[in-house]
């Protein structure tokens, strides 16, 4: 049991110096904002200047992460599944497979990537289609605008970010439950029969590779929207190596402080799952699951070596028993 929780100590540490780091950033950026618009107020819904919302929001978000994991991974996941055995009921048996038990600290790392580019790219769509309805961008002079815009952007991605993460979470979660259950979707043999490679998937991942591919591709674009295009042609910000470089900083850096709010829900499922996923299991099989194992893939000859020795060690027994 130890061993089993000595994985969680490089995520652990992740997650805590980037929470740090992320609060102490939040903080410095709301003071050069404050600096020079001392009464400014980022979020339209609270009341209050900038500190206030920065530490309204972050009192509300970080528990909605975790309640909303332990409230709705199940649910949504039993959704997820029942959409899934509709729409590929006609070529998929869903069914449960045994899977290994291992997943270590990197693989926990891992899981943590595609959920924040997702919610950092739901989180631009967010305060595009938000702007001055949840986020209030105020107006500013050329002067102005080049000296706030610098900081006021990453501040904005930040909040953007962390409150699509509640949708970011509510998603993949259960794409975890799935996965970590071992329960796949594969070709009913009949269709084996025809022109059709054998097709065996997780259907958490194929979830998660629907989801995730809008992070994927949004994220470079957003992040150059954002840093690139509105900084130095909207803003006409200086474009400088150093201006160039804080972009690329931001743009490389902002996935590592959003997975630093993402690993402890990974680490909570972890805990949770043997609950978790034998539940998940007992709903698939009410739902007509059955138990399978993988089928090892050798090659050809490989094979037909296999099933020249079992013929001959077949032989030998037939003639054995004939004397």
């Amino acid at each position: 049991m130890a061993n089993d929780y000595k994985r969680f100590i490089t995520p652990l540490a992740f997650s805590v110096v980037g929470l740090v780091v992320t609060f102490w950033i939040i903080q410095f950026l709301a003071s050069v904002v404050l600096f020079f618009r001392p009464a400014y107020d980022l979020v339209a819904a609270v009341d209050g200047t900038l500190n206030f919302d920065i530490n309204f929001l972050l009192m509300i978000l970080i528990p909605v992460f975790f309640f909303e994991f332990l409230i709705l991974t199940i649910p949504i996941a039993f959704f997820m599944l029942l959409i899934a055995k509709v729409f590929r009921v006609t070529t998929y048996n869903i069914d449960v497979m045994r899977i290994g038990h291992g997943f270590d600290w990197l693989r926990i790392m891992k899981r943590a990537v595609i959920p924040a580019f997702f919610a950092l790219s739901l989180g631009e769509l967010v305060i595009s289609l938000l702007q001055g309805v949840l986020f209030l961008i105020p107006s500013m002079g050329d002067v102005e605008t080049r000296a706030i815009v610098p900081i006021l952007h990453p501040l904005l991605t930040l909040f953007g970010s962390l409150i699509a993460l509640t949708v970011s979470i509510a998603l993949f979660a259960p794409t975890w439950l799935l996965n970590d259950a071992g329960i796949v979707a594969h070709v009913k043999p009949k269709h084996l029969q025809l022109r059709r490679c054998p097709d065996t998937e997780g259907v958490g991942r194929w979830y998660s590779n629907l989801i995730g591919g809008f992070g994927l591709l949004a994220f470079p674009i957003a992040m150059f929207n954002r840093y690139f295009y509105q900084k130095f042609i909207i803003h006409t910000v200086p474009l400088t190596l150093e201006n160039i470089m804080v972009s690329l900083g931001w743009s490389i850096g902002l996935p590592f402080m959003v997975m630093a709010f993402i690993l402890p829900i990974i680490m909570l499922n972890e805990i949770t799952i043997r609950w978790t996923g034998s539940t998940m299991q007992r709903i698939a099989k009410g739902m007509g699951a059955s138990d399978v194992q993988f089928q090892h893939v050798g090659k050809i000859q490989a094979l037909d070596s296999q099933m020249m020795a079992d013929a001959e060690n077949l032989s030998e027994s037939m003639e054995q028993s004939d004397i």
